[in-house]
């Protein structure tokens, strides 16, 4: 019995023309903004400044 392999088509970052923009609403904004940063960089951000008012607040 024979495994079965897959393979997938991936974007190659170096032919990417400009990074992708997203619609992110952070805390604090009135309104959504087009910004390239990924997911995971707003969830470590949000942490962060959680983190930082829990310290400031006590």
């Amino acid at each position: 019995m024979q495994a079965e392999h897959r393979e997938y088509a991936t974007t190659d970052l170096k032919g990417r023309r400009r990074p992708t923009l997203r619609l992110v609403k952070l805390p604090g904004e009135k309104r959504h903004v087009e910004r390239s940063e990924s997911a995971i960089y707003f969830a470590r951000k949000l942490q962060i400044d959680k983190r930082e008012r829990r310290i400031r607040n006590g």
